[in-house]
C-alpha cells in the first residue's frame, strides 16, 4: 500500500469523527464570541478598534488563541485520531495490512496536520467573516474601509504554526504510548498550564518549553527587527524531529503493538 493511499485512508476515517467537527466547532469559538460582543456592545468595542479594526481583531483572537485554545486543539485531535484504533480495537488489523510501520505511522500524523491546518484555514475564514458581517449589521465600523493586511497575517499563521510543531510531535508520541484518552490529554494540559504560568512569571528559560512556543511567538510578532524565526520556533522545530523520530522508535520497537 503506498503511502498516498494510507493517508487518504486516515483522512476518510477522520469524516464526521470527533477529530472533524473539533475542528470545525473550535474554530468557530472565538470568531464566534468577537461577533456576539461587536454586535450587542457596538459603542464602545467601535472607538477602541477604529484605527486598525482588522489589526485589533485579528490580535485580540490571536491572544486567546495563542495562549490556551489552540495549543488545546492540538492536544485533542493529536489524541483522538490514534484513539479511532483504540476505540475499534483494529490497530492489530492495522499493523497486519501490506503496508510499513512508516506508513501507518506518518499517514496518522499527516493527517494530525492535514486537520489543524484545515483549523487554520476556518479560522481565518470565520475571522473574516465575522468582521464583515458585523460592519453589514452596525455601519459604524470601519472594516470595509480598511484593507487586510495579508502579508502580515499570513506570516502570522506561518509562524505560529512553526510554534506548535513541538507540542503537536510531543502529544503524538503520547497519544500512541497510551491507550485510554486519559492519560495523554491530562499530561498535554498539566504541560500546557505549566508553561502558561512559566510564560506569565517571565523565566527566562520559557524559550525551552514548547509547550510555551505559540504564546511567545504572538509575544514578539510585533517587536521590531526581531529575526524569522525565533530561538523558541527553532527549538519547536528541533523537538519536532527529535519526537517524531522517538515516537517511531517507539512504534517500531515495541513487543506490544496496539
Amino acid at each position: 500500500m503506498s503511502f498516498a493511499i494510507a493517508t487518504s485512508t486516515e483522512l476518510l476515517k477522520t469524516k464526521r469523527s470527533a477529530s472533524f467537527w473539533l475542528s470545525i466547532a473550535g474554530a468557530a469559538v472565538i470568531p464566534g464570541i468577537l461577533f456576539l460582543a461587536y454586535a450587542f456592545n457596538p459603542a464602545e468595542i467601535m472607538k477602541e478598534i477604529e484605527a486598525a479594526p482588522w489589526l485589533r481583531h485579528f490580535n485580540i483572537a490571536w491572544q486567546f488563541m495563542s495562549a490556551f485554545l489552540f495549543p488545546m486543539f492540538v492536544i485533542l485531535v493529536c489524541t483522538l485520531i490514534p484513539q479511532i484504533e483504540f476505540k475499534n480495537n483494529t490497530w492489530k488489523q492495522v499493523f497486519a495490512s501490506p503496508q510499513s510501520f512508516g506508513n501507518i505511522y506518518f499517514s496518522k500524523f499527516l493527517t494530525i496536520h492535514f486537520l489543524i491546518l484545515f483549523f487554520y484555514l476556518l479560522f481565518n475564514i470565520f475571522m473574516l467573516l465575522s468582521g464583515v458581517v458585523v460592519n453589514l449589521i452596525h455601519s459604524g465600523y470601519t472594516f470595509l474601509d480598511n484593507p487586510i493586511d495579508w502579508q502580515n497575517l499570513m506570516k502570522l499563521n506561518f509562524k505560529t504554526y512553526i510554534s506548535i510543531l513541538g507540542i503537536s510531535a510531543i502529544q503524538y508520541c503520547l497519544a500512541l504510548r497510551f491507550k485510554n484518552f486519559v492519560a495523554p490529554t491530562g499530561i498535554g494540559l498539566a504541560l500546557l498550564v505549566c508553561s502558561m504560568i512559566a510564560a506569565g512569571m517571565g523565566w527566562k528559560h520559557v524559550f525551552k518549553l514548547p509547550f510555551s512556543h505559540p504564546i511567545l511567538t504572538l509575544k514578539y510578532m510585533d517587536m521590531p527587527n526581531r529575526p524569522f524565526l525565533e530561538n523558541h520556533e527553532i527549538n519547536s522545530i528541533i523537538v519536532f524531529v527529535a519526537f517524531v523520530l522517538i515516537g517511531f522508535l517507539d512504534m517500531r520497537l515495541r513487543k506490544e503493538k496496539g
